[in-house]
């Protein structure tokens, strides 16, 4: 895969979960924190499409940083829905 083809695919991955994160934060009946917490994350979703070029470098200290922070979003993510549900 080439640097052009990964970058579009995180951006058009990107901007799909910027798009739903928006919506489950429109319509979801969160805690006061998880809407602080929504917003790191939504830029932590541009991160990697931002630094494709040190990705495409494979350095491990790289790979981890990308690796955490993939991560955090989930726990997020998951943290959210899950208090949406119980909702």
């Amino acid at each position: 895969m080439t640097l052009s083809q990964a970058r579009r695919n995180q951006l058009i991955i990107a901007g799909i979960s910027t798009v739903l994160l928006s919506i489950l934060w429109a319509v979801g009946d969160l805690p006061r924190s998880m809407y602080f917490a929504l917003v790191p994350v939504i830029v932590a979703l541009w991160i990697p499409a931002v630094l494709a070029h040190k990705q495409r470098e494979g350095s491990r200290s790289w790979n981890a940083f990308f690796a955490l922070l993939g991560i955090a979003v989930v726990a997020v993510v998951v943290r959210a829905v899950w208090l949406v549900g119980r909702g």
